[in-house]
């Protein structure tokens, strides 16, 4: 059985990749990437307000998994495997492992 938690934070992850999607097109995410492969793309959201969700390029940001999240989009499927599908689950991945305070080493980077 799941836990409140659990089932709160996928509710949370679905909103937060809703509004990513809602405001670039996986392609253009991926495209995005691909142009800049030596910057870093993170997502920065807050707990209390995931419907305000940015993009920031090679900031200084580092990964946070607290009340504000800075969740890294993964590469791997944008520049070095393209793969639309792969892309989308992995970003999808990092958002949910975040929410639950996975550690860094286990994001898809």
């Amino acid at each position: 059985m799941r836990s409140k938690l659990e089932h709160d934070n996928k509710r949370l992850a679905n909103i937060i990749y809703g509004r990513v999607i809602a405001k670039y097109r996986i392609k253009d995410l991926m495209k995005m990437i691909r142009e800049k492969p030596e910057k870093e793309f993170h997502i920065v959201v807050e707990r209390k307000n995931p419907l305000n969700v940015e993009i920031h390029v090679n900031d200084k940001h580092r990964y946070e998994c607290g009340e504000r999240l800075i969740i890294p989009i993964p590469k791997r499927f944008a520049v070095l495997e393209p793969d639309e599908n792969y892309f989308r689950q992995t970003l999808k991945a990092n958002i949910f492992l975040a929410l639950n305070g996975a550690k860094e080493k286990e994001l898809h980077l």
